[in-house]
């Protein structure tokens, strides 16, 4: 496997904007290519005008995008602006934010992505090829100025809006389906680690298209989930933070989730609430 040519083409796409949160998540989809999603690079969140936040429109820019390429870095021709000359062909989808989750159903093969919103309107997307999703012209959202992020913060034709948002701020991270055997109550579920609200959601996936928020789990540890997974184990491994950032910070810790000894069995419709 050779990433050089991968690593080349994002890098010179996002050195525009030296400041701001990358997002970020490399994972390899069941079609075998590698999806790279890459943040607004804003460093200006306290501001309401911002130089990189338009940036996620740009189809010739790799900020604010989710890119799909080879294992050798190389651009599938299916790619849907591989034929635009003024679009970079890497792009898969394009008007986010910072997407930090990207997980595909087991059941139907669709795409889903949780992305990082500003001050509210974090959102879980259905991922789909050459669709735009908003980021900055559409959120739910607002500056960390107090503002709102959009005058139109829930719909433009031609921009999809999120199956799943919060507000307040969730902070999701990292997610994916289980299909292990050691939790029966969540085969299926798509568990997400959240950083901001210290907790561990899982949602229900209803009619491959709906999204209704489950159980929170781990509130009461007061951490920030970074990243979930499962491993090949069956158990859930999670890792956390206690502070948000800095040199000191050590005191990070990689837990595994075990079940109880009475596990309760799978309900036929699940615990949900309301997205509102």
């Amino acid at each position: 496997m050779r990433l050089g040519y991968a690593e080349r083409a994002v890098v010179c796409g996002v050195r525009e904007c030296p400041l701001g949160t990358y997002g970020g998540r490399m994972v390899f989809g069941p079609d075998g290519m590698l999806y790279i999603s890459v943040g607004d690079r804003d460093g200006t969140t306290s501001n309401d005008i911002s130089s990189a936040r338009p940036q996620a429109q740009n189809l010739g820019s790799h900020i604010g995008k989710i890119l799909r390429v080879r294992d050798d870095g190389s651009v599938p021709p299916d790619n849907p602006f591989v034929k635009d000359p003024k679009a970079r062909g890497e792009i898969y989808a394009y008007g986010h934010r910072n997407v930090y989750g990207m997980a595909w159903d087991p059941k139907t093969g669709k795409m889903w992505t949780s992305e990082f919103g500003p001050f509210g309107g974090d959102e879980i997307n259905l991922e789909q090829s050459g669709h735009n999703y908003g980021w900055p012209l559409v959120s739910l959202g607002r500056h960390y100025s107090g503002h709102l992020v959009s005058d139109q913060p829930w719909h433009r034709d031609g921009m999809d809006d999120p199956v799943y948002f919060w507000n307040p701020t969730f902070n999701p991270e990292n997610m994916f389906f289980y299909t292990g055997d050691k939790f029966p109550r969540l085969k299926g579920r798509l568990i997400i680690a959240g950083a901001g609200s210290k907790k561990i959601l899982q949602m229900n996936v209803r009619d491959d298209d709906f999204i209704a928020q489950g159980d929170a789990m781990l509130h009461e540890l007061n951490v920030r989930f970074r990243d979930i997974r499962q491993g090949p184990d069956g158990y859930i491994y999670t890792l956390t933070e206690g502070r948000l950032r800095g040199p000191k910070d050590t005191d990070g810790m990689l837990l595994r989730l075990e079940p109880g000894t009475a596990a309760a069995p799978a309900s036929a419709g699940g615990s949900a609430a309301s997205p509102d």
